[in-house]
């Protein structure tokens, strides 16, 4: 039986919740699948864990590398696809059964190159359905892909700019179905090098060379929050450095392919906006008040981040977001550190 869909599952230390997203996978109603595990060098029980469902399952490819991250986990497991489109599901997280029956007859029907679905947050206590579009379905041409998706992946503008929080919420590849011979020659660029969002600029490629996109608003995939060892709840002493690489690979993106203006004011709010990121990061270290609001105080007194910021328009922002980014304007770092503690202590108890 030839796949039809294949699903790569980059797999890392989760002994603690990988039977979970196979089981979501095995039992699919879609039986025309197959499952790529690329075990990423795990330490713990998850590579025989990983064999034990391929005895089980002929469905079940695994594949062993040194420990070089999710990005080369991708796209190792991209090498190995056999089916005619491919999504990504990471291992401690799981998707509905019917995700790849419904998602198929989408694209089909629509003749689409790729589809996206919306997604829940999954945390201890709780569920957070996160809806990327105001729309339940559409379908864009290829100019719409590019006006209304493809720019929006370099940073947000005008009445974008009224969530700074949700900036990436369309950088979402787990959850999404594409097109293997459209798309299977793009590449995660090593998230060692960039620090985050190898996502949205693997996206950009795909969007670049998209002709036609489906979105339905179905909540097939469940992203796990409460995972301890998630890249997100560590702090990260050379993010600065990694996403200084960041934003010089997407400007001489923006170079290379002589995009418009607003491309370039798109990143700039990214910068901006990504001093929320990077304060949040410093929150996560052993520093106090004082060591804090000096690291910050560096980041503001960058010339990339002191324009960036200069420049962003924080008209449209909520009052929160407006005094946030008027003090960052201002350099008031110790207050800004203070709320950023704020900011993350409420992100975590959410309810």
């Amino acid at each position: 039986m030839s796949p039809i869909i294949s699903i790569i599952v980059p797999v890392y230390n989760v002994e603690k919740y990988v039977y979970r997203c196979l089981d979501s996978l095995v039992n699919q109603t879609m039986k025309e699948i197959e499952i790529i595990c690329i075990n990423d060098g795990s330490t713990d029980k998850s590579l025989d864990i990983i064999k034990e469902y391929a005895l089980r399952d002929k469905r079940i490819t695994v594949v062993d590398q040194a420990n070089m991250g999710v990005s080369a986990a991708r796209n190792n497991g991209i090498k190995h696809v056999n089916g005619d489109f491919y999504m990504f599901v990471d291992s401690d997280d799981w998707i509905d059964l019917e995700t790849c029956e419904v998602t198929y007859d989408y694209v089909i029907k629509n003749n689409a190159d790729c589809l996206m679905f919306s997604y829940i947050k999954e945390f201890a206590s709780h569920s957070i359905v996160n809806h990327i579009f105001e729309k339940d379905y559409f379908v864009w041409n290829e100019s719409e892909v590019k006006s209304m998706f493809h720019r929006r992946l370099f940073g947000p503008v005008g009445e974008e700019l009224k969530y700074p929080q949700n900036v990436d919420i369309i950088v979402t590849p787990c959850m999404q179905l594409f097109r293997t011979d459209k798309f299977s020659h793009i590449s995660f660029v090593d998230i060692r090098k960039v620090g985050t969002f190898e996502d949205g600029l693997y996206q950009m490629e795909v969007y670049k060379e998209c002709k036609r996109f489906v979105y339905i608003d179905r909540p097939f995939y469940h992203y796990l929050k409460t995972n301890d060892c998630s890249i997100t709840t560590h702090y990260k002493a050379d993010l600065f450095e990694r996403w200084q690489c960041l934003y010089d690979i997407i400007q001489s993106y923006i170079d290379e392919w002589f995009l418009p203006t607003i491309y370039n004011q798109a990143l700039n709010n990214r910068v901006a906006i990504g001093v929320i990121g990077l304060g949040l990061n410093l929150t996560h270290s052993k520093d106090g008040i004082i060591e804090g609001s000096r690291h910050l105080k560096g980041i503001l007194q960058n010339p990339r981040y002191s324009k960036a910021i200069k420049l962003l328009r924080i008209s449209k922002m909520p009052v929160s977001w407006k005094v946030f980014f008027i003090l960052a304007k201002c350099k008031f770092t110790t207050l800004l550190f203070v709320m950023l503690k704020i900011i993350e202590y409420l992100r975590i108890h959410k309810k």
